[in-house]
């Protein structure tokens, strides 16, 4: 079993629009929809591991309407969950995809601020989970109240009770935790291309930083930056990987990253090949960019496209 962590869960608001423009009122038509789902990284995380079939437990802080709403759908999907509730409300976090520009406007709320005793209690409960699965995820922004190092904290007892860690969030929290020695590490850098202390974008880079990584850290097995979907790098101990799908469709680039992790673990937990579970990688995130939806809804498409990922080795 998969336990995911997501500290700063929301709820998305998703508006697919035909030629969105400022100043202006809006009425849907009959092209355009909208959508209400759970949100936060490590919540779509757990939603698409539960499509593929991952049990999966969903952790992390909730509150008031919106809380109960992000606990019920994940209930709904299959996610077990095992949240926090805290006081305020859980954030809505607004997205507008605009079909006809091809653009993207995402505003994404702050969220509630969560008090220490409920973080001691999260922590707690978090320990206790630990004795039910085999791998953790921890991924997304921390909530105002939550102390920076409580990632650092949660990665020492996963590593205690021998479990795997997969860290997924913005390189301002992942600099600090390189030390720990999560299993894998996946930076978000889709607004802030600084990692490790300078500015980080191209293959080349990323490839070196990935190194710099593996050769620190003995507990490291991977390494891989997601963000440019082109030219997906992935660093591991023996060799160094760039996945390049064919033929790119791109509907909605929402939840690329989170669908992207899903499947490779998924693959990783099949002792597939690395580049066998690389490939099932990119698969899974192409499948959920070519369509409306920010997570995977047709896994048989998944199969499907395995064929159209180039798989690079680069020594």
């Amino acid at each position: 079993m998969i336990l995911t962590v997501t500290l700063n869960p929301a709820i998305d608001k998703i508006l697919i629009l035909n030629g969105f423009e400022i100043h202006k009122l809006h009425r849907l038509d009959s092209r355009e929809m909208s959508m209400t789902v759970p949100g936060g990284k490590g919540v779509n995380i757990a939603l698409n591991l539960s499509a593929l079939g991952d049990e999966t437990i969903a952790t992390g802080f909730a509150g008031g309407h919106e809380g109960h709403l992000l606990c019920d759908s994940l209930r709904q999907s299959g996610v077990t969950t095992s949240f926090i509730f805290t006081e305020g409300s859980t954030r809505t976090n607004t997205s507008i995809l605009d079909l006809q520009h091809e653009t993207l406007t995402e505003i994404n709320d702050f969220g509630q601020e969560i008090p220490e005793d409920d973080l001691v209690f999260l922590l707690e409960s978090y320990e206790r989970l630990l004795n039910r699965v085999d791998m953790v995820v921890l991924a997304g922004s921390l909530p105002k109240g939550v102390i920076e190092d409580v990632y650092r904290q949660m990665i020492i007892m996963a590593q205690g009770h021998g479990i795997n860690v997969v860290l997924h969030t913005a390189p301002k929290y992942i600099d600090p935790l390189i030390d720990s020695g999560p299993c894998l590490i996946n930076p978000d850098m889709r607004s802030y291309h600084r990692f490790m202390g300078r500015p980080l974008d191209g293959i080349d880079a990323f490839l070196q930083a990935g190194r710099e990584i593996i050769s620190y850290q003995k507990n490291t097995e991977f390494v891989i930056f997601t963000h440019r979907i082109e030219n997906v790098v992935a660093v591991t101990r023996k060799q160094s990987y760039i996945m390049r799908p064919r033929d790119l469709k791109i509907v909605n680039m929402l939840g690329y990253a989170d669908a992207y992790l899903a499947g490779f673990i998924h693959a990783y937990r099949q002792n597939l090949p690395t580049a066998d579970v690389l490939r099932y990688a990119s698969a899974a995130g192409l499948t959920n960019i070519e369509v409306l939806y920010k997570e995977i809804r047709d896994t048989d498409q998944i199969e499907a496209n395995l064929q159209r990922i180039d798989v690079e080795e680069v020594s």
